[in-house]
């Protein structure tokens, strides 16, 4: 079941071939601009905001709920944004098949699942190999950056970082910086990357918690 009536999602959806192997992105957006890829996009509150904010890059956006997905690349369509994609997928999968090795300027995760029971732990995203992917795929100089409101997730995100070497950590900069306001006064300055659960959390008082990694140049 869709979120409303009667979207199109052409063409911002993209419908992928597994055969079709690592992407290029020339050909996927018609230009050779930055790429910035965001996992679990939601609804494309963020996708949609940087999309409008910086045309001379390119987004990509993946979501495992297909109606999110679907609803998000509507969204990104009815705005005029065609210097973004959707993706419906498994991300790790997704990555793994479509990415190609160092194509991607800014790799965005932002409140991802924390999977809070013990037992559940080994399904964060955030895991070793995770950090051997996001070296794959950034480009020499790009980087990682990640928020959650999980201070338990965090300190185990934490972890990861530190104890790889493929990625030396970086000052923690919001996306928002440098984007022209598209909210009315005060309301966006609160804001740290824009995402439907960051509006969520303020209002709900949770803190937040930030981490960047860099590849080398």
């Amino acid at each position: 079941m869709s979120l409303r009536p009667g979207l199109v999602t052409e063409p911002i959806l993209l419908q992928v071939p597994d055969s079709a192997g690592r992407l290029n992105w020339a050909e996927v957006f018609g230009n050779r601009h930055p790429v910035e890829l965001e996992i679990g996009s939601g609804k494309g509150t963020f996708l949609l905001r940087s999309a409008q904010a910086w045309r001379d890059r390119n987004f990509i956006g993946i979501e495992w709920a297909k109606a999110y997905a679907e609803f998000a690349a509507d969204r990104l369509r009815r705005h005029n944004c065609l210097n973004a994609r959707m993706v419906h997928a498994e991300a790790l999968w997704w990555l793994r098949c479509h990415v190609p090795d160092n194509s991607l300027d800014v790799l965005h995760v932002y409140f991802p699942d924390p999977w809070p029971k013990s037992r559940h732990h080994k399904r964060r995203l955030i895991q070793p190999f995770f950090m051997e992917h996001a070296y794959r795929m950034l480009r020499p100089g790009g980087q990682i950056k990640i928020v959650t409101d999980h201070a338990g997730y965090f300190q185990h995100i934490e972890e990861v970082f530190r104890a790889q070497t493929l990625l030396a950590l970086a000052p923690f900069i919001s996306p928002l910086v440098g984007a022209q306001p598209l909210e009315e006064a005060g309301t966006e300055a609160s804001l740290l990357v824009g995402s439907n659960f960051e509006r969520k959390y303020i209002r709900e008082n949770r803190p937040f918690y930030s981490i960047a990694a860099q590849k080398a140049m």
